[in-house]
């Protein structure tokens, strides 16, 4: 072995401490990268395979009554490979043995649920279903005569229903006792911890028992695959498809076309991992900032050395080479730890993921391009980081490297070392901390980039995760605390008076709601109103010629509001309000801007129990439902469309209390009393359970920014660390003359440790400015990317103070250990420190 890779291995293994920083720090940075693009990899892989491995249906008809005559006659259709029938049925239910405990309280906790139903469970051929435990759903359970259901097992987690569980299923005529008897894997069912609800499967005998669906013969969805799938292609087989059924004297009520080749929701996804990457991004920058400061440790303590080298004959190509050297054997150890620790990493976090989205994780997979990016950063990045604090140290003179003692005389120059000096009152130590923190100005701005970057990420994802919760605030305050609907219109002066006689309700409402066929008129704009007819015209009665798009028409989900309501707080985004005793206005939903192209101004035609009539966009609110377009109307205006003036199918409540299981309680007692009047309850909505749930949704999220924010902080907390050591090292002969003239241990420990403060709150000052526009532009990332709606942005006042005292934490520990090291130094070894 050459002299030159002796001392490289004598330098690695005399300070072990030091090499394993150096090896951590680059390890984190590294192990960060290689989690997220492995997490990329793997995660769109796997939600891809295992929505394939479901064969989903390219496209799938509601409407019906859809017989084996009907699906036989599609599957004869040009391109469609197969066709099956399927019984959906919108349901609730509880848990029978749950029953007798919250009828004393105020009636049974219902669920929402959905009732599916397949003629074959055994020879599938699309949308396949895996039996995970029990047996699949049939005929009635011997003895005891109750239907068996299947429920998938998501459900079966959240709601502890495993099989053998009795409960209590109410699918609009009356109450029925079922039996779960088997556990079914769904992939593309939505969690109910996620707003989802139950899914149960049954055969369609039993689902005409306990539902109001007419006959087991007739279904009410079809079920589509063809031969080959396009965009194209799906949507002309759809209106193929309609026609001919339509021709059959079939109804139909719309379509759906499902990309086999991407998961539901793979858009979410790649958004959260675009914003991981960003931020894995940043870190990897950051640890080029940490290399230049480990580095510059290294050269620090030997500087003395450096110029005994150049003294007998060491180039500049020489002393270079070894300390690059030095630097990629560190970033090879790096690479060592971080490459399994990433794919170990990636595995944990992407099979917790995957598990929100019921879908199986595969086993533990090594990514090849998250490795060879890694490779790459660990081999290329420290020698390249480390080359211009190398190349500044190697061209040091011979006299320079020799009789340097760590003491800059150049201090006292520049306009904030006057500013220093001039301050007065300051005990003598705190003045000695507050001098060294500006006498080496460029290793202080490398340090405080680091801190104020780490600091700017912490407090940016901390007012995300604000803003996430004031949209919720908002978005949950639009409508009361609890709603019930029902089946079939009734009167608001009797449901007002069901709902007041409860003492938990403190005031309620009715509404009136009712689905809609909207189709757009072309660019008709503000300066249009809306005629008694069914033509729009001008401000000035002239007609408008302007005709009906093409297309199929989008369903909406009409709300009629009263005028005189105090219940209704939407959050406008464009345009304005509904106004009392106006007449067609619509106040749409955000999505519906974005997704059909609606514009303030537009007159959509509605076709609402089978009658045309036109409407004008006034405004947009801000909303959370991505799945439905809920648009809201003046309560007498759709009144008169639908006649069902003082009459409604929605009645809404604010209450006394506050939770969700006292919301769940009122919902409970308000349903008990509306069937006790032999009215038909469809669903129910609690503001606080579903706040709560989508808090849950997004926390996964924000979980994962607060992990990359931590890591960011650790490798901001090692650069901070490595900075202390090189200050120290540099003034080890004048802690020896301090300690020479009386100073403690204590005392040389204070100054450093203040002076790590001191820098840790000049890079608090500095993070905080930095992260207001980061906050800002974060919560539109993640508004528009994840949610797809404009988050009420807003700034963690928290999250900055909260940081404020981990940097002080982080920077006095990292303070504290190198001074101590050096504080324990007798004053003979530091005055003759070479």
């Amino acid at each position: 072995m050459s002299v030159v890779w002796r001392k490289i291995w004598r330098d690695l293994a005399s300070n072990g401490a030091r090499t394993a920083m150096v090896v951590a720090s680059i390890a984190v940075s590294i192990a960060a990268l290689g989690l997220v693009f492995s997490l990329n990899q793997t995660m769109g892989a796997r939600l891809t395979a295992a929505h394939r491995e479901t064969a989903p249906a390219h496209v799938t008809v509601r409407g019906g009554p859809f017989d084996a005559e009907a699906i036989e006659a599609i599957e004869h259709e040009r391109g469609v490979r197969r066709a099956q029938g399927e019984i959906a049925v919108p349901i609730r239910w509880h848990v029978a043995e749950r029953m007798a405990e919250a009828s004393r309280r105020a009636g049974p906790a219902w669920q929402e649920g959905v009732l599916i139903a397949r003629a074959e469970y055994e020879s599938q051929k699309m949308d396949l279903l895996q039996l995970v435990d029990g047996t699949w759903p049939g005929d009635r359970l011997p003895r005891t005569h109750l239907q068996t259901l299947a429920l998938d097992s998501l459900s079966v987690d959240h709601f502890d229903a495993p099989v053998g569980t009795k409960i209590v299923i109410d699918g609009g005529e009356r109450a029925s006792r079922a039996s779960i008897q088997g556990v079914v894997y769904v992939p593309d069912v939505l969690s109910p911890a996620w707003g989802g609800s139950a899914t149960f499967y049954a055969s369609p005998e039993t689902a005409a028992r306990l539902t109001s669906h007419a006959s087991a013969e007739h279904f009410n969805r079809l079920q589509i695959r063809l031969e080959s799938y396009s965009v194209a292609s799906a949507e002309r087989a759809a209106e193929q498809v309609e026609d001919r059924l339509e021709r059959m004297g079939l109804t139909v009520d719309g379509y759906t076309v499902t990309d086999p080749h991407e998961h539901p929701m793979q858009e979410q996804v790649d958004a959260v991992l675009i914003v991981l990457g960003v931020i894995g991004g940043l870190s990897l920058g950051l640890s080029g900032f940490l290399i230049v400061n480990v580095v510059n440790a290294i050269l620090a303590r030997q500087v003395r050395q450096i110029g005994a080298m150049k003294a007998v004959g060491a180039t500049l190509i020489d002393i270079a080479w070894i300390y690059l050297a030095m630097t990629l054997i560190y970033g090879g150890l790096a690479l060592f730890l971080a490459v399994p620790v990433g794919i170990l990493g990636a595995h944990l976090v992407g099979s917790w993921l995957l598990s929100m989205f019921n879908v199986a994780a595969a086993g533990l997979q090594t990514n090849p391009l998250a490795v060879v990016i890694q490779s790459v950063v660990g081999l290329f990045v420290p020698p390249f980081a480390a080359l211009m604090p190398v190349l500044k140290v190697a061209r040091t003179t011979v006299r320079q490297a020799i009789s340097d003692y760590g003491l800059d005389g150049r201090f006292g120059r520049s306009w904030a070392d006057r500013a220093v000096v001039r301050m007065r009152g300051l005990p003598r130590s705190l003045a000695l901390s507050l001098r060294n923190v500006f006498r080496r100005k460029g290793r202080l701005i490398l340090t405080l980039t680091m801190l104020a970057f780490s600091g700017a990420v912490f407090i940016t994802v901390t007012s995300t995760q604000a803003a996430l919760e004031r949209t919720f605030q908002v978005i949950f305050e639009l409508e009361g605390d609890v709603a019930i609907s029902l089946n079939h219109p009734q009167p608001a002066s009797r449901l007002i008076g069901l709902a007041q006689d409860l003492p938990t309700v403190q005031r309620a409402e009715v509404w009136h709601e009712t689905m809609a066929a909207a189709r757009r008129w072309t660019d008709c704009r503000t300066d249009r109103t809306v005629p008694s007819g069914n033509t729009p015209s001008t401000g000035q009665g002239r007609r408008c010629s302007l005709r009906l798009e093409d297309g199929d028409p989008f369903s909406l989900l009409v709300t009629g509001v009263p005028g005189d309501t105090t219940m209704f707080h939407p959050r406008i985004i464009d345009g304005r309000g509904l106004q009392p005793g106006e007449g067609r206005s619509l106040l749409v939903n955000n999505r519906l801007v974005v997704e059909e192209g609606v514009e303030i101004g537009d007159v959509l035609r509605l076709e609402i129990d089978g009658e045309p009539s036109n409407w004008t966009v006034v405004g947009s609110y801000l909303s959370l439902n991505v799945l439905q377009d809920v648009c809201y109307a003046p309560a007498e205006a759709l009144a008169r469309e639908t006649n069902t003036r003082g009459e409604g199918t929605l009645l809404k409540a604010v209450t006394h209390v506050d939770g969700v299981q006292a919301e769940s309680e009122v919902i409970d007692a308000l349903t008990a009393s509306l069937e006790d009047q032999n009215i038909e309850v469809h669903g129910s909505f609690s503001a606080a359970q579903q706040y709560r749930e989508s808090q849950s949704a997004f926390s996964v999220l924000i979980y994962l920014l607060l992990t990359m924010a931590v890591l960011v902080g650790l490798v901001g907390s090692i650069g901070l660390l490595s900075t202390m050591s090189i200050n120290v090292v540099e003034r080890t002969r004048e802690i020896g003359v301090m300690r020479a003239i009386g100073a403690t241990t204590r005392t040389v420990v204070r100054v450093f440790v203040a002076e790590g403060v001191f820098v840790g709150l000049l890079s608090w000052l500095l993070a905080v400015p930095v992260s207001v526009p980061g906050a800002f532009a974060m919560s539109a990332v993640v508004g528009g990317a994840i949610v797809q709606i404009p988050l009420d942005a807003a700034y963690s006042l928290w999250g900055a103070l909260l940081w404020l005292v981990i940097v002080v934490v982080l920077s006095a520990g990292a303070s504290f250990w190198p001074a101590l090291r050096a504080a324990r130094v007798s004053v003979r070894q530091s005055l003759s420190y070479e």
